[in-house]
């Protein structure tokens, strides 16, 4: 099964995650996600990204918190998704040696 990577465009982002403009652009500044392209005129944003939008969006909303708070907190989302992986992977391997 091969994967599709759908390009997406600020109008278009905006409109899918139910953003202001201003909102996806402290996004971006803030580093959350980084589209393709210089300028938000230019912005590309794939699929995946798209989620990561909505899921910023409704934490910053939710925790009524600012964007470098909501960075954090997504950085460590993922660090903590990572070691759990991490840890699985460990575990599997300690039990398929005995």
């Amino acid at each position: 099964m091969s994967e599709y990577n759908i390009s997406m465009t600020v109008v278009e982002v905006c409109q899918c995650a139910r953003l202001p403009l201003d909102a996806l652009v402290e996004i971006v500044e803030t580093g959350i996600v980084e589209p393709k392209g210089s300028s938000p005129q230019e912005w590309l944003f794939d699929s995946q990204m798209v989620v990561v939008i909505q899921k910023a969006h409704r934490m910053q909303r939710d925790l009524e918190t600012d964007w470098n708070g909501v960075a954090l907190a997504l950085a460590l989302l993922e660090e903590l998704r990572s070691v759990r992986a991490e840890n699985d992977r460990l575990r599997r391997l300690t039990f398929t040696a005995k």
